[in-house]
């Protein structure tokens, strides 16, 4: 993708209202979801310290580390769109209920139950989105720029959600900083159901039980890019369980912040990853995803280290925007490289995996935090915290940046069918899909590659070369890289109505009949473009 192009995706995905509306859910889910975890944690925090705003967290984590990969795998059994619906309405009822119990100031024990019920139904979030993601989208570029739309609204999440939780416990009580997320994550759940999944979404692979729910680790195991990925955010989110208690005690024992400081200092991440989402975007530029990653993974941890060095309120609220802005570079790099390394058919399975691992790596940061600051002390554990990620980063370095050539898609054939109007209409998954189906052929200056007259069997893509367009031997046209030709045998079921001729060496891509008829006879739009193509290649002159 072009420098000078980026700007072009983001404002295709503005114009795209099933994503607008997939990361307006997805926005409101993230930011209820953190003023959610601001009140619980400073209510775990008063009724018993550190150690009970870690078993909190760690509590919340563990359900989604065991259910992940088995709940992902209900977005490929019915339509995602509907299971993001149900689950954010049915997240809103839960936290309304939450919120009940602490006003009727029942047991702490239903709290954390709640909180773990939660998690588990949070779990389903990020693997539908980034799974329905390449559904929606219409090129890699605006895949790309999709992401960075969700690394945009996680940030944007992050800074309101705390910020607007904080505020609500200074000037409402914890009662309603409980409660008031539910109305985001209610309206999360109308977005999400007016989500229109267009033509293309492949079958979902068949199999056992047991295998087809754990069909996420299964592709792990046949992708290892993929899995070097996870395991990478494996240690990021370990960090980020350990930074979600650690901050907690910085600001009331360390940063002088007091109880309404976890709230900023959360929202500082926020508000780094809304300029993280921007900078990712001009990171890809070049397409090199992996070097982008190993450095953001790098640059999560240092700044906590920094807070430990030099704890002061200010510095720290610098610092953690930093960790926001890497966090936000982290997610586009990472979840791109994993949607180009897996079948579209399996992303979902490997999202959740990826979140199965992040919550489990999450909950035992959470569960480490308590323990590793009474070995260390606060600023001890915020240094040990922050140094292990660079660390990771170095060591890996090298294999990490061999994943961008590690993409299952056949990026030439993928770039080839998207200049050919005839395809621009269909989402990435469905020209994914084509371009994997394509055959390579090459002929010799003279020789025909379609003759008048012969059925139809293929469409074809120029990949390099030019050949002649000929009409009872008469050339018509000519045709160079990109163009394409064979639509009308196959839309008319007639015989070819024309030759073409190599020119000199020609390289051809060969499209088989029923995967070209199936994707443009399925999209409103492409059969709208092949009917007028069909119609004005015959009435052209020569005919």
């Amino acid at each position: 993708m072009e420098r000078a192009s980026l700007v072009a995706p983001i404002r295709e995905v503005s114009r795209n209202g099933a994503i607008v509306r997939l990361q307006g859910a997805w926005t409101l889910a993230i930011a209820a979801e953190w003023a959610f975890l601001v009140g619980l944690l400073v209510y775990a925090y008063d009724a018993g310290g550190i150690a009970a705003a870690g078993a909190l967290s760690t509590l919340r984590m563990l359900t989604p580390a065991v259910g992940a990969p088995f709940a992902a795998s209900i977005a490929d059994r019915f339509s995602p769109h509907r299971v993001l619906a149900i689950v954010y309405a049915m997240r809103a009822v839960l936290v309304v209920g939450t919120g009940l119990v602490l006003v009727a100031d029942g047991p702490p024990a239903v709290v954390f139950a709640a909180a773990a019920i939660e998690g588990l139904l949070a779990v389903l979030k990020r693997p539908t989105t980034m799974a329905l993601l390449p559904a929606l989208s219409r090129s890699p570029a605006e895949l790309v720029a999709g992401n960075a739309v969700a690394s945009t609204g996680e940030g944007l999440g992050v800074l309101v959600g705390p910020a607007i939780g904080s505020f609500l416990l200074a000037g409402a009580g914890i009662e309603i900083a409980v409660i008031a997320p539910s109305v985001a994550l209610a309206a999360a759940a109308i977005l999400a159901a007016t989500i229109a999944v267009p033509h293309g979404r492949p079958p979902r692979p068949s199999g056992g039980a047991i295998r087809e729910l754990l069909g996420g680790f299964g592709a792990l195991r046949t992708h290892p890019a993929s899995g070097m990925i996870i395991g990478l955010i494996g240690f990021q989110t370990f960090v980020r369980g350990l930074l979600t208690v650690l901050i907690v005690a910085a600001s009331v024992d360390l940063l002088g912040l007091g109880r309404e400081g976890v709230g900023w200092l959360n929202a500082a991440i926020g508000g780094g990853g809304l300029v993280g989402a921007a900078v990712a975007t001009l990171g890809m530029g070049s397409g090199m995803l992996g070097p982008t990653f190993s450095l953001a993974l790098a640059a999560w941890g240092l700044p906590i280290a920094l807070i430990g060095v030099a704890p002061v309120a200010w510095f720290a609220v610098v610092l953690l925007a930093v960790v926001g802005l890497a966090n936000a570079i982290l997610d586009v790099s990472g979840f791109t490289l994993l949607q180009r390394t897996v079948p579209t058919a399996l992303r979902a399975r490997v999202f959740g995996a990826l979140e199965g691992v992040a919550a489990l790596t999450f909950a035992l940061g959470s569960l480490v935090a308590a323990p590793l600051i009474a070995a260390l002390g606060l600023a001890g554990a915020l240094v040990a915290a922050g140094g292990l990620l660079p660390v990771v980063a170095a060591i890996s370095a090298a294999a990490v940046r061999r994943t961008d050539h590690a993409s299952i898609v056949p990026h030439r054939e993928l770039a080839l069918l998207r200049g050919v109007p005839l395809f621009a209409p269909l989402t990435l998954v469905v020209v994914e899909r084509l371009a994997r189906a394509m055959v390579a052929g090459r002929h010799a200056a003279g020789e025909s590659v379609v003759s008048q007259g012969e059925a139809g069997d293929a469409y074809f893509v120029v990949g390099d070369g030019r050949a002649t367009v000929t009409i009872d031997g008469e050339p018509v046209r000519e045709l160079g890289p990109g163009d394409g030709f064979g639509e009308i045998a196959l839309l008319e079921d007639r015989p070819r109505t024309a030759s073409v001729v190599a020119d000199g060496p020609l390289e051809t891509f060969a499209l088989p009949r029923e995967a070209f008829l199936e994707a443009v006879t399925g999209s409103p739009v492409s059969a709208r473009v092949a009917a007028q193509l069909v119609a004005d290649r015959l009435s052209a002159p020569g005919r």
